[in-house]
């Protein structure tokens, strides 16, 4: 045990009690907190989850005694009750409940974290792995899966150029989220389109489906046909702009982050609409989503006094997607796919020429926590492995 989380004393005051620590530290733990975290099996399921309601302990339960073991582990027979908590060190120290001890787990957290920004620069290394592999391979699909969380997309070679192998590559980290579009869909010249994206012109990098909540948090796309001139994909991380943006005026990002605008689709058989921030923040003010699609936002309702601030904050983030500097460009060939996480990379295309070939590409949804949740167990799995070996 290191001398940081070694236990020294610990005493019982009203409410709470107070552990000293090896290295000086002194944490409070009230005593609700306590019980209500028990790590007994009457407490815990061995699943995991909480066997006991919140709601049902004594807001005013204190300790009948509490006792610092020789194995340095924490001891507490609850008053008014036949049961004992015992807590280790290890737990105590990583369960500190200060201000600073908090903000220190959360900025490890962010660390491990590891997403990479990029830019244009990325055209030299693409993130990709092989179908074959992937398939096979639980360290490929890993390496794969661990990709497209750091950037945020990733290629995949040689997928069978045959319809519906795009939700079979879903298959391998999680589920289909099906939508109006269907379980997936053919993204191919149509006539009548309800859709811009079922034509041939060029589409500027955009997110899909912000007007549906909640938005499907990632993209497939799978190329079956390649032999038209153009159509080169392009991919653009919305994280690095926004931090770009950011930079150059806290104003314009203060007005994307916190002003609500509407998005909308509408067919013969669907109306579907959603307000929400173009920049979305989680509950520490961090960046975790752009929503951007020029095409289905709706007329902006911001009132007079701040409407001209927030088209030029709209119009600058909107050139700074539209900027090459920013782009990663490919061309798609039959058996390519890509995934994109539709809340950070935006993606588009070049227009091409439907006279000169085809441009056939097969699409699905999904969603992120199905890859993230298999790419936990893959590395938890494999370390296993590492270790017994």
């Amino acid at each position: 045990m290191s001398i940081e989380t070694h236990i020294e004393k610990v005493v019982e005051t009203p409410g709470i009690l107070v552990v000293y620590w090896a290295n000086g530290e002194v944490s409070n733990y009230p005593y609700l907190y306590l019980r209500d975290n028990c790590p007994s099996l009457s407490t815990i399921h061995s699943n995991g989850q909480k066997l006991i309601e919140t709601s049902g302990i004594n807001p005013a339960i204190s300790p009948e005694n509490t006792t610092l073991t020789e194995e340095n582990e924490v001891q507490i027979d609850w008053s008014g009750e036949k049961h004992s908590s015992l807590f280790s060190a290890q737990w105590l120290f990583d369960h500190r409940l200060s201000k600073a001890a908090i903000a220190e787990r959360h900025a490890k957290r962010n660390a491990m974290d590891g997403k990479v920004l990029w830019d244009e620069q990325l055209n030299n290394n693409l993130p990709a792995g092989d179908y074959a592999a992937v398939s096979a391979s639980n360290e490929a699909l890993c390496v794969w899966l661990e990709q497209v969380r750091k950037y945020g997309f990733a290629i995949l070679r040689n997928v069978p150029a045959e319809p519906g192998m795009v939700c079979k590559v879903v298959s391998l980290f999680g589920y289909v989220r099906e939508t109006n579009y269907g379980k997936l869909f053919d993204v191919k010249t149509t006539v009548n389109p309800n859709n811009l994206a079922f034509t041939s012109l060029g589409l500027s990098a955009h997110t899909d489906n912000p007007y549906r909540n909640p938005t499907p948090t990632l993209q497939l796309l799978h190329c079956l046909q390649s032999s038209a001139v153009g159509g080169n994909s392009i991919v653009v991380d919305g994280f690095k702009v926004i931090a770009d943006l950011k930079a150059h005026s806290p104003q314009m990002f203060h007005l994307l982050s916190t002003t609500p605008v509407t998005f909308r689709f509408a067919d013969q058989y669907n109306h579907i609409k959603r307000t929400e921030t173009i920049i979305g923040l989680d509950v520490f003010g961090e960046v975790n989503a752009i929503r951007f699609n020029n095409r289905s936002v709706q007329p902006f309702e911001v009132d007079e006094d701040h409407m001209t601030a927030f088209y030029a904050a709209y119009q600058y983030l909107a050139k700074l997607i539209d900027d090459e500097r920013y782009f990663v460009q490919f061309k798609m060939e039959a058996s390519d796919l890509f995934i994109v996480d539709n809340e950070r990379v935006m993606h588009g295309r070049s227009a091409y020429d439907g006279t000169t070939g085809q441009r056939f590409l097969q699409g699905t949804y999904a969603d992120r926590d199905g890859l993230l949740s298999k790419l936990s167990v893959l590395k938890r799995d494999l370390a296993r492995l590492v270790k017994s070996a």
